[in-house]
């Protein structure tokens, strides 16, 4: 499946599946998503942070980084590079 639209992607089934697979607890609360299908990048953000936010990688084949408020340690966006590979990464069997 060709991912062309945000309508191609189950967000909350998403997040559960990266949670899962990373033992991490995601927001509930999405603010903001942006998938840019030529750059084959989907952002998800839950919050703004306050001041400044840091990323670091998820254990995932596909590369996956997770955004933290620098501050509060709260998680702020996620950012996936080929989305599609990790749909597929996560769920291997249709």
């Amino acid at each position: 499946m060709a991912i062309t639209s945000l309508l191609d992607i189950d967000l909350r089934s998403l997040i559960e599946d990266i949670e899962r697979a990373c033992g991490i607890i995601l927001p509930r609360r999405v603010t903001e998503a942006y998938l840019d299908s030529k750059a084959e990048i989907l952002h998800i953000r839950f919050s703004e942070p306050k001041r400044v936010e840091c990323g670091e990688p998820l254990p995932l084949k596909t590369l996956a980084t997770i955004f933290r408020d620098e501050d509060t340690n709260e998680i702020t966006a996620i950012e996936i590079l080929k989305p599609e590979d990790l749909l597929n990464e996560l769920n291997p069997y249709p």
